[in-house]
C-alpha cells in the first residue's frame, strides 16, 4: 500500500512540488505490493493520468469498495456467493488503494491533506471488513463470542502495521542514504490546523491535529543518527527488515481477500484469518520486537 501524495483542489495542505529523491530501500516494501499490487494498479493509473479524476477521488473510491466488501462479508451467512464477492471486493480496493500514490507521482502532486485521507482509508476499510466478519461469524455460528475475536483481530492488525511502519521509518533514517517518505514541514500542518479553527473548517481541523500528533512521533524516528557506514549496517539489518514487511496492512488485507475468497468454499477460513492476527502473528510480532530491541541497544 502506497502513501498518497495527492492534492486536494482548493486546499492543498503542505503541497510540494515532484523532483526526484534517492530510492527507497527494496527491503522495506511488502512482497505482495510490490509483486502483485502495485503492478496491477500500474494500468489503471495509466488510464487515469490523463482523466480529471484526482488522486484524493481515487482514494475515496477504495475506501468505498472496501467498505462494500465488508458489507457483503455480512451478508453472506446464508448466501455463500457474497463471501466470494466480498474478497474479490477487498481484493480490487487494495489495488485501488496503491493507485493513488502512483497517480499522484504521475501527475506530479502532493498534499498533506492526501495522506490523511489515504490513512483514514485504510482504517475504514478495516473497520468495514471487522464489523463485516464478526457479524458473519457470530451469526454464522451461533455464539456472540466471535465478536470478541473480530475485535482482536482488527486491533492486532493495526497495532502491526503501525508498528511496522514505525520500525520503516527508523530504518530508512539510518540507511536510507537520504531518502524520506516524510517530507512535511510540521510547522507548516500545525499551522494549517489553527488556521482550520479559525475559520471553522472543523473538519479539516480535526484531521490535520490527528495527522500532526501522528506525524510527530514519526518525525521523532527521523531523528536517529545515519549509521556511521550506513551500506554495512544495511547488510546487517536488510534481513531484519524484510522480515518486518510481512506486518505491513497489504499483507494483512492480502491474506484477508484470500481467506474470505476461500470461505466461499470453506465458511470457518474467516475465523482462521483472525485466529491467526491474535496468535501466531502476535507471536511473530513479538519475536520481532524483541529482535528490534537488541538491535537498536547495540
Amino acid at each position: 500500500m502506497t502513501s498518497p501524495t495527492s492534492r486536494t483542489p482548493g486546499h492543498a495542505l503542505g503541497a510540494s512540488g515532484g523532483g526526484s529523491k534517492p530510492a527507497k530501500p527494496a527491503e522495506v516494501e511488502e512482497w505482495v505490493d510490490e509483486r502483485i499490487h502495485r503492478p496491477l494498479a500500474r494500468p489503471i493509473v495509466a488510464l487515469l493520468v490523463h482523466t480529471p479524476i484526482t488522486p484524493n477521488q481515487v482514494t475515496v473510491i477504495a475506501a468505498a469498495v472496501g467498505v462494500a466488501a465488508g458489507v457483503a462479508v455480512a451478508l453472506s451467512v446464508h448466501r455463500p456467493e457474497w463471501r466470494l464477492v466480498g474478497g474479490l471486493l477487498l481484493f480490487a480496493a487494495v489495488v485501488l488503494d496503491c493507485c493513488d500514490g502512483q497517480l499522484a507521482r504521475a501527475k506530479g502532486i502532493s498534499s498533506t491533506y492526501g495522506a490523511i485521507l489515504d490513512g483514514i482509508s485504510d482504517y475504514a476499510v478495516g473497520l468495514a471488513l471487522g464489523i463485516g466478519a464478526g457479524y458473519f461469524m457470530a451469526t454464522f455460528h451461533g455464539s456472540p463470542w466471535y465478536w470478541l475475536l473480530a475485535l482482536a483481530g482488527i486491533a492486532s492488525a493495526a497495532a502491526h502495521s503501525a508498528l511496522f511502519d514505525h520500525t520503516k521509518t527508523r530504518y530508512i533514517a539510518r540507511a536510507g542514504g537520504g531518502y524520506s517518505e516524510r517530507d512535511e514541514d510540521l510547522g507548516v500542518v500545525a499551522a494549517e490546523r489553527d488556521r482550520a479553527w479559525r475559520e471553522r473548517r472543523y473538519r479539516d481541523a480535526l484531521l490535520l491535529w490527528t495527522y500532526h500528533h501522528y506525524s510527530t512521533a514519526q518525525h521523532a524516528a527521523l531523528a536517529i543518527p545515519p549509521a556511521a557506514d550506513p551500506a554495512a549496517w544495511r547488510a546487517a539489518n536488510a534481513g531484519r527488515m524484510r522480515a518486518w514487511t510481512a506486518l505491513g496492512i497489504g499483507t494483512h488485507f492480502a491474506l484477508a481477500y484470500l481467506c474470505t475468497i476461500a470461505a466461499y468454499w470453506w465458511p470457518e477460513a474467516i475465523a482462521a484469518y483472525f485466529i491467526l492476527c491474535t496468535t501466531a502473528y502476535n507471536l511473530y510480532f513479538l519475536v520481532l520486537m524483541r529482535l528490534e530491541s537488541r538491535a537498536v541497544a547495540g
